[in-house]
């Protein structure tokens, strides 16, 4: 919650400081952990929220297998292997990093299970007969593919003779047939083509990310109830979803433009498992979280001329140092390391102080009043910085000399984030 207060400076102009309480961030609640598993007897639910609408699930079954029977009547056939082999191999670690840090022996399994999958095919042959291995392959197949979205996890059969594990067949626990999928999928296509045709900026990788960062957040909900909201489904059709949608969305649109971006899986608030992405841009790393770009902040304010900004910039391109402040990035995953803030958001809009610096903040102010913005937000590289600023502006009042002659203005204090924003 954040309480406004009036706060009187001298008798002839009048500062509206915001009190930062608590801040509140709804959207993060039901984020599903539905990229990892923890078997438990014959099926596994994972969720680490009661309320999430989605679960991935696997399902182990175990058969006896007679001595004259044959198990090589269910392989994976030579072509659907060879069409996804040369698929996986052709990306060139753009859109599939997972499958990229697999052992050779694994990024064969992982080929099967992809071609399984994308098939729509039932209790195939696997080339491994290690249950914790494909459990893996698995789910980097989920977290190189957000086009996947048409199962709910896989069911495995271990066909034994006395204690020996003779073979292993998959098959995806699937939600459509596949003349559904298709139909499914020419929406998600329009869906992207549609986004990707309404930029026109420059071919820099950043200016891509913004975009599909704020085209996402504007025309997005966050909606617990909405059905398929651990996928692409819930924002494509219903324009609705969770962290998972947010981020399977981002990474499928932001590979369709040639910008790398992955999934990258953790826990914010404590417990509540999360989904955002890594992008790189110009060769650097940076973390995107469009679900908390997309936070609604809870405002309790009298005097009605307060209003939450409609995207949150702080989770635009950002460091591992600014990202584990909120997150807790999980364990288990090589994710790519994150330092640079060359292509932060604050830093390419020139909205980033490292000292005060006048030119930089008239600039901030005259570039929202060009492009009719009503907020302006500095960021400051620490709290030192943020002191003087605070002070230089607020304290010395020379706020008023980058507001046109206004008498009075109304601000939002972040100071732990070392940020500060003007209603302008």
């Amino acid at each position: 919650m954040i309480k406004i207060f009036d706060l009187s400076i001298n008798k002839y102009r009048t500062i509206c400081a915001a009190l930062i309480i608590a801040l509140i961030c709804p959207l993060l609640s039901g984020c599903a952990d539905a990229l990892s598993f923890d078997k438990s007897g014959e099926t596994s639910r994972i969720s680490l929220d009661e309320n999430v609408a989605s679960d991935m699930i696997i399902v182990e079954k175990v058969e006896e297998l007679d001595l004259d029977s044959d198990d090589t009547k269910d392989n994976l056939p030579d072509k659907d292997l060879s069409k996804a082999s040369e698929e996986l191999v052709k990306s060139d670690g753009l859109k599939y990093y997972h499958y990229d840090l697999l052992s050779d022996e694994d990024k064969v399994l992982y080929t099967e299970i992809y071609s399984i999958i994308s098939n729509l095919s039932k209790d195939t042959k696997v080339s491994s007969k290690d249950p914790n291995k494909i459990e893996k392959a698995f789910s980097y197949v989920m977290l190189d593919h957000p086009e996947l979205f048409y199962l709910t996890g896989y069911s495995f059969t271990k066909y034994m003779r006395g204690n020996r594990i003779e073979k292993i067949t998959l098959s995806g626990n699937y939600t459509m047939t596949k003349n559904e999928a298709d139909s499914k999928k020419l929406l998600v296509d329009s869906y992207v083509d549609k986004c990707i045709e309404g930029y026109d900026g420059y071919v820099d990788d950043y200016e891509k990310v913004k975009y599909v960062y704020e085209y996402l957040i504007k025309n997005t909900e966050y909606d617990m109830s909405v059905a398929n909201n651990q996928n692409v489904l819930s924002v494509v059709v219903d324009n609705r979803t969770v962290c998972q949608g947010y981020a399977k969305a981002m990474q499928l649109i932001l590979n369709r433009m040639g910008v790398f971006c992955i999934l990258c899986e953790g826990v914010v608030k404590g417990t509540e498992s999360h989904v955002w992405n890594i992008v790189r841009i110009n060769d650097k790393y940076y973390h995107v979280d469009a679900t908390w770009g997309d936070a609604s902040y809870m405002i309790e304010d009298t005097s009605g001329q307060f209003e939450a900004p409609d995207i949150n910039y702080d989770y635009l391109c950002v460091t591992d140092e600014e990202i584990t402040k909120t997150h807790v990035i999980k364990d288990g995953i090589t994710y790519p390391v994150c330092s640079s803030m060359d292509d932060n958001y604050y830093v390419r809009e020139g909205l980033y102080l490292t000292e005060i610096n006048s030119d930089v903040i008239m600039n901030a102010f005259n570039n929202a009043r060009e492009n009719n913005e009503r907020i302006v937000t500095l960021k400051c590289e620490n709290a030192n910085v943020y002191t003087a600023l605070y002070k230089h502006l607020i304290e010395n009042q020379n706020i008023f000399d980058y507001l046109n002659g206004a008498d009075n203005v109304n601000y939002v204090e972040f100071k732990d984030e070392c940020r500060i924003s003007f209603y302008i």
